[in-house]
């Protein structure tokens, strides 16, 4: 039963057309037979009526011959010695005329009507409840409401267009979710960077008023360490501008995935790290085969690497453990340090464009590292975790 089930389930709209048009013709042709049968037989039902009337048996063939000269010559003919049908009363004239009409008109009735109620059986079974999911579907899509789901039982051919809808209608929800993702994200960095800038502006425009009312006053020195404070800002403010530009490049990127061993990926990670900090312990474990094929963009690989060993180098007091491992279609490295790790608001905020977080004492760094990190790892498919065991743990992922 469950097979007949999937062949039903899977048959294609081509074989249940053809299908429904044999049974059709075979019904309508059995229908029609039977009812021209009836018809027929209630012809000879009226004829027998009269002939016992009137003692009047079935008509006989006589056969007659003439013989000329050498010649013969013959006929054959029905004969019978009354024309009951001049007998039969009006109503019984009409209903057997009626019933010989019929017995030839019901073919193509019959034929008329069981293709009609093949075809509303056919679009009621096969196309009336996909095609109102796709008419759904579509008046769902024009209104921009894509959170909703597709979904048809079947696998003919309308059943595949359900499919490609839902394809399409997930490729549109995922577009528009990166979309709002993406402005979502440059509200933020515009206001973490207007945040940023108001600190050297205002440094700038109080040491420029103070050297356009004070400067005839104030000494040489002074003065020159006013422009050399403004000096500081001014290349910080063009440091800023280009951080803008190259997080726009970064949105920018397109991942180019290609084949390569773990093997190849661990090496280059080993002398990343160990060129990076030579001064204390470096250590690097792979979970699982190291001779495992990856499908990865390894230059995006390697950027979000250093950023995190570079965050690691700063904050580590004495060894950096690196780990690797691919798993269910994804790259995953983590880096720890033996730091104080994140604090608590740290975990939240730390991938957000210049954020800075408790443990950071300097102001050489615009807290963009993680952030970057956070782009290149969504572009790649993947994300970024931030954790804290023994020191900080930072977790990324690059789907394959």
């Amino acid at each position: 039963m469950g097979k007949i089930k999937e062949f039903f389930k899977r048959k294609s709209i081509k074989t249940a057309l053809t299908t429904s048009m044999l049974v059709c013709i075979i019904s309508a042709l059995l229908l029609s037979l039977s009812l021209s049968s009836i018809c027929q037989w209630g012809q000879s039902r009226y004829y027998k009526k009269y002939q016992i009337q009137f003692g009047v048996s079935d008509p006989e063939i006589v056969i007659g011959f003439d013989k000329k000269d050498d010649e013969q010559k013959g006929s054959i003919s029905y004969q019978t010695l009354l024309n009951l049908m001049d007998h039969f009363t009006p109503t019984d004239w009409t209903v057997y005329n009626i019933l010989g009409f019929s017995s030839i008109g019901v073919y193509p009735i019959c034929f008329i009507f069981c293709i009609v109620a093949t075809s509303i059986l056919f679009y009621k079974r096969h196309m009336q409840k996909p095609l109102a999911i796709l008419d759904h579907a579509a008046s769902q899509i024009a209104d921009n409401n894509l959170d909703f789901k597709i979904a048809y039982d079947k696998e003919d051919e309308l059943g595949k267009l359900c499919v490609s809808f839902e394809k399409m209608r997930q490729a549109l929800q995922e577009s528009n979710e990166e979309m709002w993702r993406q402005m979502e994200e440059r509200k933020r960095l515009n206001a973490a960077f207007s945040h940023d800038l108001r600190t050297p502006l205002t440094v700038l425009k109080g040491q420029s008023e103070l050297l356009r009312q004070y400067a005839p006053k104030m000494t040489a020195e002074k003065v020159s360490d006013a422009s050399e404070m403004m000096h500081r800002h001014i290349v910080r403010l063009e440091e800023y501008v280009q951080t803008m530009g190259e997080l726009q490049r970064l949105e920018d990127i397109e991942i180019v995935r290609q084949p390569v061993t773990m093997d190849a990926l661990c090496r280059q990670l080993e002398e990343t790290g160990e060129a990076v900090w030579d001064e204390k312990r470096f250590s690097y474990e792979v979970i699982g085969n190291r001779n495992s094929d990856l499908n990865i963009d390894m230059a995006i690989v390697m950027r979000v690497y250093e950023n995190l060993l570079a965050n690691a180098v700063r904050f580590a007091k004495e060894k950096i453990k690196v780990s690797a491992e691919s798993q269910d279609g994804y790259l995953y490295l983590t880096v720890s340090d033996d730091g104080t790790g994140f604090a608590e608001k740290d975990l939240e905020n730390a991938t957000k464009p210049f954020y800075k977080t408790v443990r950071e004492t300097d102001n050489e760094h615009f807290g963009m590292g993680l952030n970057i990190c956070k782009i290149l790892c969504e572009k790649h498919g993947g994300y970024i975790r931030l954790s804290n065991r023994n020191g900080a743990v930072v977790t990324v992922a690059f789907r394959q």
